[in-house]
């Protein structure tokens, strides 16, 4: 099913979303980022690399690269060189997905509690949020590494405390995700779930259909939803 705002009005109080590759365009950021990184060092990115970065902080992410490559660099070194490349992108030209805005100026019109629960961290949120002018849009921000005792997207923890400060129940709560060990973690927590299409957080088209199905809600365009 489409998640149509007016149709969501009678069915949830709230709406929280995940950043990268749901609100924002900004995975082919990092996934340019990744494939900079690991083939300077004779690697190629995987589909499960992609899924398992973006859903943890990007300390985890860093030890994880370390260890499933055996790098000799430090993680400081990795997180170093990967923000390198992608805070100017965030400060300067990651654009919100087409119908984005207007979905969350119409939830925000209809009465919608709106919060973010994301892996991205607090400085990119801050850049691209600032320029985006969108910061007032969402009740509450979340951030995993504003939170280092939650643990990574594959649990619903970070979308529980998001809930929470909302004051809102899991059972009328919509998370939007693009990515599926994610959404499995919001379904985890008793949430409604919907699935947003982004090429790179899907990886393919047969995982983008079972993320679909799976899911209570699915989107493959923000256009027109509102």
């Amino acid at each position: 099913m489409l998640p149509f705002l007016t149709e969501l009005k009678g069915k949830a109080e709230a709406l929280i979303f995940d950043v990268d590759g749901t609100l924002l365009d900004s995975m082919t950021v990092w996934n340019q980022a990744d494939t900079v990184f690991l083939n300077s060092r004779g690697f190629e990115v995987t589909p499960d690399y992609t899924d398992y970065v973006k859903s943890v902080r990007i300390e985890d992410a860093a030890v994880y690269t370390r260890d499933r490559y055996n790098l000799p660099d430090t993680p400081e070194q990795i997180m170093a060189e990967w923000k390198a490349f992608v805070n100017r992108a965030y400060a300067e030209e990651v654009p919100l997905k087409e119908g984005a805005y207007e979905y969350l100026k119409k939830a925000r019109e209809l009465g919608f509690k709106t919060a973010c629960a994301t892996a991205l961290t607090r400085e990119n949120i801050d850049a691209s949020f600032g320029r985006l002018k969108i910061h007032g849009m969402f009740d509450v921000i979340v951030a995993l590494d504003d939170m280092p005792h939650l643990p990574d997207k594959s649990e619903p923890d970070i979308y529980l405390h998001t809930a929470a400060l909302l004051g809102t129940d899991p059972h009328s709560t919509v998370i939007f995700e693009d990515v599926p060990v994610a959404l499995q973690g919001a379904a985890k927590g008793g949430f409604i779930t919907c699935a947003v299409r982004d090429e790179i957080g899907a990886g393919s088209e047969s995982v983008w259909k079972e993320m679909a199905a799976s899911s209570d809600y699915s989107v493959q365009m923000w256009s027109n939803l509102a």
